[in-house]
């Protein structure tokens, strides 16, 4: 199948409405977040992750595999395109842990409509904006979040506001154009890099309207709407991360996969 027959197919398992614009490109996030789940178990199982059009549409949207940002945010960038959109990708700073020598690991996109410019993202785990984010405004609120944008020459920094959160700086947005070379070499440190953190740690998350879940390594944590945590248990065997896994978040991993990354996250836990 070639990848034009994958975007349409991609679309039509999205089951977008007849909006145009802005509340069509938010439609698409929101049901992407809700269908698509982020997911490092390949990652974590060794797995080469190729970012080859056809076979990047075959492992997230017909096999149900998961990915992170490498993947999730390159099939946003190709459904849009295919929509008609004027938007590209651009690479980010991740800034969770506040270093601003971070290397450039996140993958998201630049939309530019009606005059303004907006940064798309449907792989950035459970902090993913639920919307878009106008870079044109020094804030932006989605659902119960605010989102504080500071844009300086051709660098963009985004900083989370939660409720009854401190503030969560998430990235660091450069808006040079890049090529598929360098999100080529910045996937292949990500998901191959000895120290690189999905090479560690087991991240598996969804975002409905009403709940966001997520796994991270033998942790499993649910939030509702606004914000409030209303699950945390462990997950202390194979058959609970695959029950999990099938039935939360809507992945089909290769048993084999399960058992790998599984056995890793518990080696970690017990070093």
């Amino acid at each position: 199948m070639t990848s034009a027959p994958m975007i349409e197919q991609y679309l039509h398992r999205l089951a977008l409405s007849e909006a145009k614009g802005v509340a069509l490109v938010t439609e698409l996030i929101e049901k992407h977040l809700a269908r698509y789940a982020f997911s490092s178990l390949n990652a974590l199982a060794g797995q080469s992750l190729s970012l080859q059009t056809d076979a990047l549409f075959e492992r997230l949207v017909v096999n149900q595999q998961g990915g992170y940002c490498f993947e999730h945010n390159k099939i946003a960038y190709l459904a849009l395109k295919h929509l008609g959109f004027d938007v590209r990708s651009v690479l980010a700073r991740v800034m969770l842990n506040g270093k601003p020598t971070n290397p450039r690991t996140h993958r998201m996109n630049v939309l530019e409509l009606d005059g303004e410019t907006y940064l798309v993202d449907v792989g950035f785990g459970n902090k993913t904006p639920r919307g878009l984010l106008n870079i044109n405004q020094s804030t932006c609120t989605i659902g119960h979040d605010t989102y504080q944008i500071t844009r300086n020459g051709d660098v963009v920094t985004v900083v989370l506001h939660e409720p009854d959160q401190p503030p969560l700086t998430l990235y660091e947005v450069e808006l040079y154009d890049v090529v598929e070379a360098d999100f080529e070499v910045a996937h292949f440190y990500s998901h191959q890099h000895p120290d690189a953190v999905f090479v560690n740690n087991l991240v598996v998350s969804l975002i409905t309207a009403s709940h966001c879940y997520l796994i991270r390594n033998q942790q499993f944590l649910v939030w509702d709407a606004a914000g409030q945590l209303v699950t945390d248990k462990n997950i202390d065997s194979v058959e609970a991360l695959t029950q999990l896994v099938h039935e939360v978040f809507l992945l089909q991993p290769p048993k084999a996969v399960l058992e790998t990354a599984f056995a890793q996250v518990a080696a970690n836990a017990a070093a």
